[in-house]
């Protein structure tokens, strides 16, 4: 446990030394920036596959990227562009967040909130009841309904690239993203996936969900449903500053990430108790990811981070702590850093 502690005497140290920088200067110059970025790398090592990391101090615009501009599966934080569609159409009027929404069979995930329950014809539930379980509990079975209500992958595709976001790029519903993992095969008529599974064997069950956490090549070579962090991160500061959204969205989707449940140790996992904290996890083979917000003590601001993992060998539970160390060095630099 004392070596944890170390990276962060050390920044204080060099802050000290180098004295605070301000915020309009070239922080890739300065000793403090330097120090990050090298423990950056050194924590990203543990976690046996790739990691990349945008963060940024919202009020001041200090950032820190560890290479920020490479493409990582998103797995579930495309959750948090879809969210951002849906509130936008309720905006306008497209939609409504509170008539009930019918689940087709075919969008039955085999696990989390909704797909534990059985299907059955007039199964509905409003837009907030799919929101809050799609984004708190990761629900997929809610993400594949607001898909469908968004106008599919490709609208919400469409809506990133409206906001400038060109480098994130939902393309599949997750049942089909899924599928594609966990070498499934195309559903036959309106078969979901958790039907799917229920008709496996223990064995052949077990297996796929193995598959679902190891590291996947193939998966990290497709293109689709990929962000940078960069444009990640771009568009959680767009949501923060309701550009794009509107002030009432971006307090409806903050206050859902408030209440993630998925995420406890990963950008959670080692700040200061009490610490407010806003994110939205993604899991799937070789990638765990988190994505969210910071609030910094004492009036100091707040950060917005993005941490990627891909095709990370490491156990679930190794690349979790890669995610909460990396967090806990952004929040004390930039909590030191003035």
């Amino acid at each position: 446990m004392r070596k944890r502690f170390v990276p962060i005497c050390l920044l204080s140290a060099v802050i000290l030394v180098a004295g605070p920088c301000s915020a309009g200067a070239q922080e890739v110059k300065t000793p403090p920036h330097r120090v990050v970025l090298s423990e950056i790398g050194r924590i990203a090592g543990s976690a046996q596959g790739t990691v990349g990391v945008s963060a940024v101090h919202l009020e001041t615009g200090r950032k820190v990227d560890f290479r920020a501009d490479e493409r990582f599966p998103m797995a579930s934080t495309v959750k948090v562009a879809v969210a951002a569609k849906i509130l936008d159409m309720a905006d306008k009027g497209q939609i409504s967040l509170t008539a009930p929404i019918p689940l087709e069979s075919l969008e039955m995930a085999p696990d989390g909130p909704l797909g534990d329950m059985k299907w059955r014809p007039g199964l509905s539930f409003s837009a907030a009841e799919l929101l809050e379980t799609m984004i708190v509990t990761s629900d997929n079975t809610s993400t594949d309904v607001l898909y469908r209500v968004a106008g599919g992958p490709a609208a919400v595709q469409a809506y990133m690239q409206d906001l400038g976001l060109k480098d994130i790029l939902p393309a599949r519903y997750i049942r089909e993203l899924l599928r594609d993992v966990l070498s499934i095969p195309p559903a036959k008529s309106k078969m979901s996936l958790a039907v799917h599974f229920k008709k496996m064997s223990p064995k052949q069950a077990a297996e796929r969900r193995e598959r679902a956490y190891r590291a996947n090549p193939a998966y990290d070579a497709d293109p689709r449903d990929q962000a940078t962090p960069t444009a990640m991160l771009a568009l959680l500061t767009k949501i923060w500053r309701a550009e794009g959204v509107s002030p009432s969205a971006r307090s409806a989707l903050l206050s859902l990430m408030e209440q993630c449940k998925t995420g406890m140790k990963r950008i959670r996992g080692r700040l200061p108790s009490g610490t407010v904290v806003a994110d939205k996890t993604g899991t799937l083979a070789g990638t765990l990811n988190d994505v969210g917000y910071v609030t910094l003590p004492e009036g100091k601001g707040h950060v917005a981070i993005v941490v990627f993992v891909k095709g990370s060998e490491a156990p679930p539970a190794s690349r979790e702590t890669v995610i909460a160390d990396i967090a806990r060095l952004l929040y004390d630099y930039f909590l030191l850093v003035e």
